[in-house]
């Protein structure tokens, strides 16, 4: 359902003179803070199995557009791969902690409370927040954030396909080669 919306809104854009379109994959949806803490501590595998499907048929309904499509390119940002890295060795990024979130209440700072304006008003605020993976029970940190950003601009094509954003934004279409072959 979530592709064929997508489909349908890319086709939309593309009508109106879109050709060029970047998009990360889905991250490991069952190891927020939030799933986290709603499956008792540990990572929900249903939903990082969902994750992982639509991860599998993304590139496909892409590649299909493609075809279809004339003068269609994309970029697809291998996020699941780069938030599993960090999840897996947080020092290796910069991070101290990868498993609470620096708002938040609850368990892992599970409970999307962050200020206050979600009907809890207690939450904690760690010092800093860029010592944190995740910044709320939901979302990554800006430091997180901007390691992803990087990855997608200019990442290697084992991270961000069949080339990285800037490339894919700084030619023209007619321009863009890979393997030395015109794409």
């Amino acid at each position: 359902m979530v592709l064929g919306n997508l489909t349908v809104a890319l086709q939309e854009i593309y009508k109106k003179g879109g050709r060029k379109f970047g998009f990360p994959n889905l991250i490991q949806l069952g190891c927020l803070p939030y799933m986290k803490a709603q499956s008792g501590g540990s990572c929900n595998h249903e939903a990082t199995a969902i994750a992982e499907l639509h991860n599998v048929l993304l590139p496909k309904t892409l590649d299909k557009l493609k075809e279809e499509l004339r003068g269609f390119k994309y970029a697809l940002y291998n996020i699941y791969q780069s938030f599993s890295e960090r999840l897996n060795d947080p020092s290796k990024y910069g991070f101290k902690n990868a498993t609470t979130a620096c708002c938040g209440s609850g368990l892992y700072g599970g409970v999307y409370s962050c200020g206050g304006k979600r009907g809890v008003s207690e939450y904690d605020l760690c010092d800093d927040p860029a010592d944190f993976f995740f910044f709320d029970s939901y979302h990554p940190s800006e430091k997180a954030y901007r390691q992803f950003a990087d990855l997608m601009w200019a990442g290697a094509t084992d991270i961000v396909r069949p080339y990285n954003f800037k490339t894919l934004f700084e030619h023209k279409a007619s321009s863009i080669h890979h393997s030395n072959v015109e794409l």
